[in-house]
């Protein structure tokens, strides 16, 4: 039987559970009152600038109610506000507020050093090749998905 830490799926959920430690405790440091999950959907709602519930669900992997509770804290926070679709008056989309963006460089920053942090020692190369090997491991298991709903 194969030892489970000889498995890249171990190592992955290993990392994420550092990551977010590390995360969370930077922005402690650093006076910022934001989760490793707040922060994944913020990164989000950085890049897509308006989004609806369903689409950052399906964008973090997060069921409907862990997202509505994510979003239910940023909006007590100020950092994210709920908003008229643009293309559907009728739909609710969710949209970084201005004191969200501001402090988006900050966090962002500090993100980036405990990114820099992990990546100490590993070569352009080997980061490729991981992130090849980790997006084939994530189509495999998005394929075996699509093959179930048929």
């Amino acid at each position: 039987m194969m030892s489970y830490d000889s498995l890249p799926h171990y190592w992955v959920n290993h990392l994420g559970f550092q990551l977010r430690k590390e995360l969370e405790a930077a922005f402690a440091a650093n006076g910022h009152r934001v989760t490793g999950e707040e922060w994944a959907l913020l990164l989000i709602l950085n890049k897509h600038e308006q989004l609806s519930p369903r689409d950052l669900s399906q964008l973090t992997l997060r069921d409907p109610t862990t997202v509505s509770r994510l979003i239910d804290r940023l909006e007590r926070k100020g950092l994210i506000e709920r908003m008229r679709a643009r293309r559907d008056r009728r739909v609710v989309d969710i949209a970084m507020t201005a004191e969200g963006r501001a402090q988006f460089a900050g966090l962002a920053e500090t993100a980036n050093s405990i990114i820099d942090l992990s990546l100490r020692g590993v070569t352009a190369e080997d980061a490729e090749l991981m992130i090849q090997v980790l997006k084939k491991m994530s189509e495999n298991l998005a394929a075996q998905e699509r093959t179930q709903d048929v």
